[in-house]
């Protein structure tokens, strides 16, 4: 959880600073480049976060926990898009980073939420009456 709230905080910033480095061609490329490497980092962490509960959950239905985990990577691209897609055709192209990184920013919230129920709560100690 702790890396996957570095990696969407950090693709957060590199969405918030776009609009910053658009007028430098080389600090869009550099930019992009950095967007990027932390869109594409999540992936691993959030699949073995799947496969760990999975396991944990239903041993039995690990193959199928990935697949529907790699499916709902693939339909948020495609919502991502469409969303995307509005957005630029609304609001134009400059405002699409921002929604993006609120979008992240959900992300984060949900990631620590998620993060928050899988901590298994330690059982309270009672004081037995005397």
């Amino acid at each position: 959880m702790p890396a996957l709230t570095v990696i969407f905080a950090g693709l957060s910033v590199v969405l918030l600073g776009l609009d910053l480095v658009l007028t430098s061609p080389v600090a869009s490329v550099a930019a992009v480049a950095v967007w990027g490497g932390f869109a594409s980092a999540n992936v691993p962490p959030l699949q073995a976060y799947v496969v760990r509960i999975a396991r944990e959950v239903a041993p039995e239905a690990v193959d199928v926990a990935s697949g529907l985990n790699i499916g709902a990577f693939n339909r948020g691209i495609a919502l991502g898009a469409w969303i995307g897609g509005l957005i630029v055709e609304g609001m134009g192209l400059a405002a699409a980073p921002y929604f993006g990184a609120l979008i992240v920013a959900m992300a984060i919230a949900l990631t620590r939420l998620s993060g928050r129920l899988d901590t298994p709560v330690a059982p309270r100690r009672t004081v037995a009456a005397e």
